[in-house]
């Protein structure tokens, strides 16, 4: 008898192995026994992972950068890439450029020399070439033997100069520019803990060994990076004086002033003046006290506050310069600010930060490891307080718990939260105000729960993060169960596919919600791991991923990042590759699955994109030296080829050419028990006759019992002669006949750079004895 078993959805992702006898729950039936280069998407189809394109080396191979996302506006978003004591800056899939210089020849000496008048750059300098010879065209040198008029390059794999032939003769002219970089403090060793929080074009960089420091940028190459010293912005007045009028003489008091300035455009208050005293007697009528200053640049206001037994408090203020005091009692409520820096000895720099109702909060010092500062409100870099405190002061607050669990990350929602090594503690106001003051602040543990290391992802109104162990995913929101209250929830994403995190932690996560609402999951060993989560409606679906060349497995991924560009959100990873012997590290981004037309297919990793006029020869391809890559010329695979001298021929020219290093993507579904609940093939031996597999925009698919006897699906039909074969949409069936066998497997292969959707696949076996 033949058997058909429909498989409508994939929405559950790659299923445990220890999880199998669980047949009982609905998500089994929607899951798979390996999903290798493909996701879920959402509405639970199954999709082949795009390439990753090739940006640039990293700064210095010899070390794992961090890739930090600068979102300035929807239009303007960056990658900034912090190395050994540097900063590169990545813009629209390639590294910002300073302003380009015209190249006035290049010589066809064994060493070629570029003739650049009063360059400026130095040895070591990167620049970036271009119309000197396609063979240094779109990609980074660097600057060798640079003399006031001219240089050698060299590439960043070797110190030795470039040969003038080098593939072809350089024909001389174009320009070049020198790649934008930024010194910084951070050494290799430190990369790791650094963490940082952005306002507009503005961000704090915190580190438990460095001082707070911030990030300014103004322009695509003007970027400045300043110790926080969290003093006022503006300056206390100055040049203080004041001058007794009387009109009638009595017992002489000692009167003392001090006078602040309120920023014109931030409102924010800055220390006050030195004290300046006079005798006079102001309980009679008549008499007074003029206090005058010189006026400060950017004030629109001026405080003054007067002594009342040790304690200045608030007499008036003005928009001048000068103020009178006719016996004005001191409103001691109103006390002049004191200056604050809780973070200037070296066991005291924070390690996590947010922005939080206006405030901007650090916490977890080396010293103090449950503390959280918060500024005060609407002055990010002001921590003074008062004599008398006011509602806008800094605050400090300390979390009290059975164990000193470091607070690791805070993240702002309707309230402020603090995941620790030991739970997630909520934050908010107390007292008559629903706001954080310095009278009135609560705090909560609501999970034991605790978080690693890894920064939290915020999805909607969830909120991911990594287990203390690293070895599992939680997410946490509120709901509200009752009027007045809350109730936290929370669920292990990671249940039903806990084999993907044994004996390996989660190093670096990114969210990428357009289009598919995935996060890219980088762990320990390299590997990997993309969730696609939808909370609202279930889905949590884990895949795993992986980039190899044909003769090594040598992809590892370090680092992942997301930012978005172009109506898309485009994960940034970090790839350790070995080429011609050589570790390089590689920052190479994962374009959306995107075009109708099969030439428009990216599913080549580390490669480079052509589209102009016919040829056959392409460089630019250093980073792959020595690999064997495939092409994607005009929708027409090309295998076979290998880079030398970072370049490689087709066979034929073509217009739209795709080269990189190939991989294939996997399916294979559950035993044939595990979809069956009425046991009728428990224990019986069973047969892969075929399989009907439902696509969308697809070409190239292999079936079969197991990944060595694989039947190709027949695709070409109506197309010319020569033409590429176009994608499929709607249902095919491929005959895939197997060895009778007690366990049933079905594998679904795409081994081509080319699109894979699948909606659902329905397998049919015969039921033997």
């Amino acid at each position: 008898m033949s058997l058909r078993v429909n498989q409508p959805s994939f929405a559950a992702g790659e299923l445990a192995p220890a999880l199998y006898g669980r047949v009982d729950l609905a998500k089994f039936h929607v899951g798979l026994r390996l999903a290798r280069n493909l996701f879920v998407r959402p509405h639970g189809g199954l999709v082949n992972r795009p390439g990753t394109r090739f940006v640039c080396e990293a700064a210095d191979s010899a070390v794992a950068s961090r890739l930090v996302p600068f979102g300035f506006s929807t239009s303007q978003a960056y990658v900034l890439e912090f190395g050994h004591r540097v900063m590169r800056v990545i813009l629209d899939r390639g590294l910002a450029l300073e302003a380009p210089q015209a190249v006035v020849a290049v010589s066809r000496e064994e060493a070629a020399l570029v003739t650049v008048p009063d360059h400026g750059y130095q040895e070591g300098d990167e620049v970036f070439l271009t119309g000197a010879g396609r063979s240094l065209s779109d990609e980074v040198l660097v600057v060798r033997q640079a003399t006031a008029e001219a240089f050698r390059l060299s590439t960043k794999a070797s110190a030795a100069a470039l040969s003038s032939l080098d593939g072809e003769p350089y024909p001389g002219g174009g320009s070049v520019a020198r790649v934008y970089r930024r010194e910084t403090p951070y050494e290799a060793q430190d990369l790791p803990e650094l963490q940082w929080i952005q306002s507009a074009d503005v961000m704090y960089l915190v580190h438990p060994d460095h001082p707070i420091r911030k990030l300014s940028r103004s322009g695509h190459t003007a970027w400045s990076l300043t110790e926080v010293d969290f003093l006022p912005g503006i300056a206390a007045p100055a040049g203080l004086s004041v001058e007794a009028s009387v009109a009638e003489e009595g017992e002489p008091v000692s009167y003392a002033y001090k006078v602040t300035a309120i920023a014109e455009a931030s409102g924010e208050e800055s220390l006050p003046s030195a004290a300046v005293t006079v005798e006079n007697d102001l309980s009679l009528a008549g008499n007074s006290n003029r206090v005058s200053w010189s006026a400060v640049a950017g004030a629109g206001r001026y405080e003054v506050y007067k002594d009342d037994n040790g304690l200045f408090g608030f007499i008036g203020g003005t928009e001048g310069t000068a103020f009178v005091d006719r016996n004005v009692t001191a409103d001691l409520a109103s006390t002049p600010p004191k200056a604050a820096n809780p973070f200037a000895a070296a066991g005291a720099r924070p390690s996590t930060a947010t922005f939080f109702e206006q405030r901007l909060v650090f916490a977890a010092s080396r010293e103090k490891p449950q503390t959280l500062w918060f500024s005060g409100t609407a002055n990010f870099e002001n921590f003074g307080t008062r004599a008398i405190a006011q509602a806008d002061d800094a605050v400090t607050v300390t979390l009290v718990a059975r164990q000193v669990n470091a607070i690791r990350h805070l993240v702002a929602k309707e309230d402020l939260w603090a995941l620790t090594s030991g739970g997630a503690w909520r934050i908010r106001g107390g007292g008559d105000v629903d706001f954080i003051t310095p009278s009135g602040v609560t705090t909560r543990k609501v999970s034991a729960w605790g978080a690693s290391a890894v920064p939290p992802l915020e999805i909607g109104t969830s909120l991911l993060f990594v287990l203390d162990k690293g070895q599992g995913v939680r997410d946490l929101f509120n709901q509200v169960a009752l009027p007045d209250f809350e109730v936290e929830e929370g669920s292990d994403l990671s249940i039903l596919a806990p084999h993907l995190f044994e004996g390996r932690r989660v190093k670096a996560w990114a969210y990428a919600q357009v289009p598919h609402s995935l996060v890219w999951t980088v762990m320990d060993d390299g590997a990997l791991l993309s969730l696609c989560y939808y909370r609202e409606h279930r889905v949590y679906a884990w895949t795993r991923h992986q980039t190899e060349s044909l003769e090594a497995d040598d992809g590892f991924f370090e680092e992942v990042t997301a930012i978005g560009e172009a109506g898309e959100d485009l994960p940034y990873f970090l790839v350790r590759r070995q080429v011609e012997g050589r570790l390089r590290r590689c920052i190479e981004c994962l374009p959306q699955r995107r075009g109708e037309r099969v030439e428009e297919a990216f599913f080549l990793d580390s490669g480079l994109s052509y589209e102009g006029r016919p040829a056959a020869r392409f460089h630019g391809l250093r980073h792959l030296e020595g690999r064997a890559v495939t092409a994607l010329a005009d929708g027409n695979v090309v295998r076979g080829l290998r880079v030398a001298g970072g370049a490689v021929t087709l066979p034929a020219p073509a217009s739209k050419v795709h080269i990189g290093l190939p991989y294939d993507s996997a399916l294979r579904t559950l035993p044939l028990e595990l979809q069956l609940r009425d046991g009728l093939s428990a224990g019986r031996t069973k047969r892969l006759l075929r399989v009907a597999v439902k696509l969308s925009r697809s070409r190239g698919l292999w079936a079969g019992p197991d990944e060595t006897r694989l039947t190709e699906h027949r695709q070409r039909a109506a197309e010319p002669w020569g033409a590429p074969v176009a994608l499929a949409d709607g249902d095919v069936e491929i005959d895939a006949p197997a060895e009778w066998a007690r366990e049933a497997d079905l594998w679904i292969v795409q081994k081509d750079p080319l699109p894979l959707e699948i909606l659902a696949v329905t397998p049919v076996y015969a039921l033997g004895s």
